[in-house]
């Protein structure tokens, strides 16, 4: 179907050419010769015409056929030219007056044939009497008026005047009062007379016949015939000469054309040429992308551009990422550095340039665009050609790849598919990159992953023993506390000894969780916050010798994290800063917001782009060498024989778990200083420090399930002191058979499995089977082995954490009591 236009071209062209060609042929020529010739023989027959009757009146022609002859010819030549005026179109009009003359000539001619005849007859038998015997011999006296007669028919032959027919009269008459009457010669007399009279008449009516007939105007009609056809062979000339002409330019054009399109062949020739080079170029960079480690990326994408800068012509090539900070891979002819603010500014301007869906956007002279912020743009960066292509992986444009030239890129080879082809192979390598760094931190956090299950294991095994201390601890603190009047020293010491419980019941459950990953309860923090709440503990348990100093932080600066996990970075940062330090010292805690422009590699990590908040932790002990600091973070390393190893294993798996990295500096003897890179979170709704009223009960009965029976009176206590009564069953089976006998005594159903969490999944479902309307509460170490939906389906309306708090405790019972039967984590 492609050929088809051009064959069509072809046929059309061809057919012009020949229809210019026939055109340009005089086919007139013959027609005008015929006319011509017809012409001639018009006129040469009416010559022989009027010769042949001259010849005839004078009595040299006796036969009368070449008369005949002549004015068929002349018939011929006339019909003739009327089918040739027919032919060619002409006006008729003059074709047959000249048959008009031709038929009065034929009538005249006929005239001039019978008179002449009975002319030439008379004119012998006068000529026979006049030399008669009969007139000279016998009468003397007639002898001469015969001659005179004779004499003056003579001269009336040469000269038809009035004068010689007056004459010739006078002949007769004197030849009539002579001639004889009677006699034998009297007859011969008469008739003389007669031929003489005859002659007299004839002579003048034959001539004027003649003069008629050679007076005929014939020569008007011949003439506009000629005229005609000379006008016509002139009008069909000059038509033929511009159509030769034409032909003639018609061909001037068909070889101007033929060099353009053999110009344009040989430039087609080159730019496949040159594509070809170009397609090399890109498929041998392709490869060399395809096979680039992610580290050699920057190297091996600056010699793909200078190569496609070469292949292309221009000056400056650049790879610019949309990534925050902006990336940027360049390389120019020059080696010389970009004007300021460029390529970044590329990305922004190919979109302002370019169409709806992202596309190649070339501008092959910046002059030619229109005025503007855009014109402006690549002329302050001293472009003037450019293009630019996007780079789309996964439906995204994940940047572009520009080419600057310093001078109007009209000439230059820029192939779309095969620069798309690039974009594409750029895209791929920058793609693997990208994948490749997800893959190395996915496959760090597995391996991270299969450390830590051993020391989760280990962890599990022993939070439940620490967790019966821990409730005991918090159970009597909270009960203690309303009997001391608050202010009192009594009171602030139990009031610290609650916090110390609750920052032990949440290490149990960050040890539970310690080497499994789980997404934090994540939420805006001050700062300032977390540091006033562990500078009250630090305070508590350091030695006299070390002095804590925490520098004022600005009230908006905020990390995005967990309450206690942020709280137990900063407390073991401090106590491991404490237990280096063994002849006292200072312990300085800082806190800066700072913006992370590019990739910033940490002693232990890699930072993303973004904000952050670095929570430093600075001491002046002993300090540690290169050694230590790469085993710093290890589980159950440890340099002193009294640890456990697991401080600072705990600081960096909380860090990397809210997206931060850990910095470390020291040096054996100058003490060290420990960073913690959280990201930075808006200070609006942070969360502080502050005190409430507890909701108390109004005597609602509490049905509670404890396996563990000094548990149970804990709990129990717990509940009667918050304004419950409770109803403990250390058995499931009774707690079953009780709700079942009376299964609207209770009002609140709180199942408590320290550690067999799905083991009161169990008696939850039992307990639902039973009393549906109840609301339901599981207190549990940890739930991150199960999840919503089997909480939602045995019926649990909040979770709490094991050992159970007062004020948790009285907040979920007055929420399940207000509004039944909503699932809280």
């Amino acid at each position: 179907m492609r050929l088809l236009p051009g064959a069509l071209g072809v046929l059309l062209l061809l057919t012009l050419l020949t229809w210019l060609l026939v055109r340009g042929i005089d086919t007139n020529a013959s027609g005008y010769a015929a006319t011509l010739q017809a012409l001639d023989d018009f006129a040469l027959a009416e010559a022989s015409l009027q010769r042949d009757a001259l010849q005839a009146r004078a009595g040299m022609l006796r036969n009368y056929d070449p008369l005949v002859h002549d004015l068929e010819a002349m018939e011929d030549a006339v019909n003739r030219l009327r089918f040739l005026a027919q032919t060619e179109g002409l006006d008729v009009g003059p074709t047959a007056r000249l048959a008009a003359t031709v038929a009065q000539q034929e009538e005249l001619t006929e005239r001039f044939k019978s008179s002449n005849a009975l002319l030439q007859n008379s004119q012998t038998y006068v000529g026979l009497l006049s030399t008669s015997p009969a007139f000279g011999t016998q009468d003397t006296q007639i002898s001469p008026t015969t001659g005179a007669l004779a004499a003056a028919i003579l001269y009336l032959t040469r000269d038809t005047s009035p004068d010689a027919v007056k004459a010739l009269q006078e002949r007769i008459d004197q030849f009539a009062a002579q001639a004889p009457t009677v006699g034998p010669d009297a007859e011969a007399a008469r008739a003389m007379l007669a031929h003489a009279q005859l002659l007299h008449d004839l002579l003048p009516a034959v001539d004027d016949t003649l003069k008629a007939l050679i007076a005929v105007s014939r020569g008007q009609p011949l003439e506009e015939i000629r005229a005609q056809f000379v006008n016509r062979r002139t009008s069909v000339e000059a038509t033929a000469q511009r159509f030769r002409l034409l032909l003639y330019l018609v061909s001037l054009l068909l070889l101007v054309m033929l060099v353009h399109f053999g110009l344009r062949l040989r430039a087609r020739a080159l730019a496949l040429r040159r594509r070809a080079a170009f397609e090399h170029v890109i498929a041998e960079n392709s490869t060399r992308l395809i096979n680039c480690p992610p580290a050699e990326t920057d190297a091996r994408l600056k010699q793909v551009l200078s190569e496609l800068c070469r292949a292309i012509g221009v000056e400056r090539a650049y790879v610019v990422l949309d990534e925050k900070p902006t990336r940027v891979h360049a390389w120019s002819t020059d080696g010389k550095p970009y004007p300021p603010g460029w390529p970044n500014q590329a990305l922004a301007l190919s979109e302002r340039l370019g169409t709806a869906a992202p596309d190649i956007v070339t501008v092959p002279d910046v002059a030619a665009l229109p005025p503007g912020a855009a014109k402006d743009m690549l002329i302050a960066a001293g472009v003037r050609g450019w293009a630019c292509v996007p780079l789309i992986r996964l439906g995204r444009v994940r940047g572009i790849m520009g080419f600057d030239a310093f001078q109007p890129a009209w000439d230059k080879v820029f192939p779309l598919p095969v620069v798309r082809l690039a974009g594409d192979a750029v895209a791929n390598a920058i793609e693997r990159e990208f994948l490749e760094r997800d893959r190395a931190r996915l496959s760090t956090r597995l391996e991270r992953a299969r450390r830590m299950q051993v020391v989760g294991s280990l962890a599990s095994g022993i939070a439940h023993n620490f967790n019966n201390i821990i409730a005991a601890i918090l159970g009597y603190s909270e009960m203690v506390e309303p009997q001391l009047t608050p202010g009192t020293k009594p009171a602030q010491h139990v009031d610290e000894i609650r916090r110390a419980a609750e920052r032990g019941r949440d290490l149990i459950d960050n040890i539970l969780t310690f080497g499994r990953r789980r997404d934090a309860r994540v939420r805006p923090l001050q700062v300032r916050t977390q540091f006033e709440e562990a500078a009250a503990l630090l305070r508590a348990s350091l030695h006299p010798s070390i002095e804590l100093i925490i520098e004022d932080v600005a009230v908006d600066v905020a990390v995005s994290g967990e309450p206690a996990q942020i709280q137990q970075v900063i407390l073991n940062l401090c106590t491991n800063a404490a237990q280096a330090m063994q002849g006292g010292g200072f312990i300085r805690v800082t806190a800066e917001q700072k913006e992370v422009l590019d990739f910033l590699p940490t002693s232990h990590g890699v930072l993303t782009p973004g904000s952050y908040v670095c929570l430093g932790v600075a001491d002046t002990g002993c300090g540690f060498d290169e050694r230590v600091a790469q085993r710093l973070f290890e589980p159950f390393y440890t340099t002193r024989s009294a640890g456990t190893g697991l401080g600072l294993a705990t600081v960096r798996e909380i860090v990397r778990d809210h997206d931060g990295a850990m910095n470390v500096q020291s040096r054996p003897g100058h003490g060290s200083r420990f960073e913690a890179w959280l990201p930075a979170a808006p200070a609006d709704n942070t969360t502080g420090v502050g005190s409430a009223v507890l909701p108390l009960g109004r005597g609602e009965t509490v049905l509670v399930v404890e396996s563990e029976r000094e548990q149970l009176l804990c709990d129990e206590e717990m509940l009667a002191a918050l304004g419950y009564e409770p109803v403990g069953f250390a058995h499931p089976t009774d707690a079953i058979a009780a709700c079942r006998s009376t299964p609207d005594r209770f009002d609140i159903l709180l199942v408590s499995y320290a550690s067999q969490t799905h083991g009161g999944l169990d008696l939850a479902h039992a307990l639902r089977g039973i009393a549906p309307r109840q609301p339901m509460l599981l207190a549990a170490a940890s739930t991150i082995d199960v999840s919503i939906d089997a909480l939602a389906e045995a019926g649990i309306s909040e979770v709490l954490r094991r050992p159970l708090a007062s004020t948790e405790l009285a907040e979920a019972l007055a929420r399940c009591l207000r509004s039944p039967g909503t699932l809280r984590l």
